[in-house]
């Protein structure tokens, strides 16, 4: 199991494309482990959103912390949605991961979605590559991979 730690400012979708590439496989076979209970937002043309996010029940947090290989409140003070509700997510009991998919903006205000390297900068996060003091990702963006 691999540990993945969010960067501040992040939006869970970001996260869940970020966690497929670090396993190696596509984002829609790790989607696939939560119960969706929508599409994602689309613009007219049909493209997907850039600014689309991820809602979860419980469980499905659960499951997100437990493939991160972090804790739950780690992903909370990073996840601006993280604790966000939704009438398409019952308040029943969760047995399954279940989601659903809402506009960024609407839920959480800015957030941002990319590679670790481009959701730093988005965020005004520093990243430190192994061996850095320091260094954001802007100063070191060809030595830092995702």
């Amino acid at each position: 199991m691999f540990r993945l730690a969010p960067v501040p400012g992040e939006t869970t979708a970001s996260l869940i494309c970020r966690l497929a590439a670090r396993y190696g496989l596509e984002e829609k076979t790790l989607r696939s482990s939560w119960e969706w209970r929508n599409y994602p937002p689309r613009h007219k043309s049909g493209a997907t959103r850039a600014d689309a996010e991820v809602l979860l029940k419980a469980a499905g947090r659960r499951l997100l912390a437990r493939l991160c290989g972090v804790e739950q409140d780690m992903l909370a003070r990073a996840l601006p949605s993280w604790e966000q509700q939704d009438g398409k997510l019952p308040a029943a009991p969760d047995a399954e991961p279940a989601a659903a998919w809402r506009i960024t903006g609407a839920l959480a205000g800015p957030a941002a979605f990319g590679c670790r390297l481009c959701t730093a900068r988005r965020t005004g996060t520093a990243v430190q590559s192994p061996g850095s003091k320091g260094a954001d990702s802007t100063q070191r963006r060809r030595r830092v991979t995702p």
